[in-house]
Order: C-alpha cells, then structure tokens, then sequence
C-alpha cells in the first residue's frame, strides 16, 4: 500500500486515523499544518512517527528529539511522551505519517526504515531513525487494561502512597491519576476501533459521560471519537 505523501488531507482536526488492514499495523495516522502539538501521552501500541516535512519536537523521559525532515521516531508502548510545534515562520508546514504497530514488532532502524517504505515507496527511506527508550519503573503493575488503585500498588511496593505516587511521578513524568487517565483514553480508542459507539467506549473506559470522554479524546489525539471511529482514508 502506497501513500501519496503530496495528499490533501479531510477538512476538521488536524490528525487524521484510519485502519491499516496489516494484523500487525494496529493503524495510521497523518497530520499537517502548523499546530500539530500534543499533551503528554502514551499508546497501547508502539508508535513509528516519520516526518515528511517541517519539524517536530518530541519530550520523552525528560529527553528532547527534534524530529527533522525525513527522520523518524519509534516510541515504545507505554511510553508517556508530548510534542510541541516550533515557529511556523522558520519550518512552514508540518505533515507528519504515524504507524500504530504491535510492540517489539520493530526492533531496529532497519525495520523502521523497511516499513515506512512499504507504505511511502522506496524514495522515502528515513535519513535517520530515533530510538526512544521505555522508562524504567520499578513499581509493580498490573496486566488488566487499568492500573488498581494507588493505595493498592504502594502497599504491594511496600510503600506509603505519598511516597508511590512521588516515585511514579518521577519515573513516568506524570501522576498515578493522570496514568490511569490516559489508560482510559486509549481503552475507549481501542472499543471505537472495533466499532463501538462513542456513548458506548465511554461507558466501557469508565467515563461519567459521553462528552467528558469527547473533550479529553480530542484534546490528547487531535481528533473527536466519532471522526476517529470512522477512519477516513486519505487520498
């Protein structure tokens, strides 16, 4: 499958997702402009980011990466991470491809370059692949979809909670609260993959309401759940 790096991409949101049709490409995404910025995050997924143009600038672990013309980024799952938007004035537009991928399916610069080739055509070989490191947390977790409550995880640390919550700060850059946040987020944006309905991934994610879900959906990936559950297919 090629993708023409040259499409105009559907009117709204900046970032646009939609299915791969790939058991191991969860999905894609692409954006542009020059206001593409997002808050601290993390995805069930690792995610393969390649610049076509402009720049962005990633925040990962207390790490800066500055994200080039024709480099590339793999973040792995699980990995809190935010990106801010540099001076249009001196990048001009930003048009950026994301691939959603199965973790560890990528575990080298060569298998990042060979797959965004598959999906842009051989011109597009990356000049440049970052390698984000997973954070290192020494705290117990959890396989369930959501983390157990604070008081749970510090006593099974053998810690009180304050002390917990301090080192998961530290380690995460971000609260135990907004950890389990985000965990619901990108429940409900597996369910509306699959084709649940918006009001429904809320209800399953845990949300009070179908709005609230709404706003922070939009505000974390760039796009409302009902545009995200559709999954238009750029040009």
């Amino acid at each position: 499958m090629l993708l023409s790096s040259s499409s105009l991409l559907p009117s709204g949101p900046p970032w646009h997702y939609w299915r791969a049709g790939h058991p191991d490409v969860k999905e894609m995404s692409m954006a542009q402009g020059t206001t593409l910025a997002l808050p601290l995050h993390f995805h069930q997924e690792d995610q393969l980011a390649f610049l076509l143009s402009g720049c962005r600038h990633f925040f990962i672990a207390g790490q800066s990466i500055r994200l080039m013309a024709g480099q590339a980024l793999l973040i792995p799952a699980g990995t809190p991470h935010l990106s801010k938007d540099d001076d249009p004035a001196h990048v001009g537009q930003t048009l950026c491809l994301n691939l959603y991928l199965t973790p560890d399916l990528c575990t080298d610069r060569a298998d990042c370059a060979g797959l965004i080739q598959h999906y842009l055509g051989e011109s597009e070989r990356p000049s440049h692949v970052h390698l984000a490191a997973p954070p290192a947390l020494p705290l117990p977790m959890q396989d369930g979809p959501f983390m157990d409550s604070i008081q749970t995880l510090a006593r099974q640390a053998n810690m009180s909670r304050e002390a917990y919550s301090r080192r998961f700060q530290r380690h995460y850059g971000l609260a135990p609260q907004a950890f389990r946040l985000l965990q619901q987020l990108n429940h409900a944006k597996a369910q509306l993959r699959s084709g649940v309905s918006s009001l429904q991934a809320a209800m399953d994610a845990g949300f009070a309401d179908q709005s609230h879900m709404g706003r922070l959906f939009r505000r974390t990936f760039g796009t409302t759940p009902g545009r995200y559950r559709e999954g238009p297919v750029p040009h």
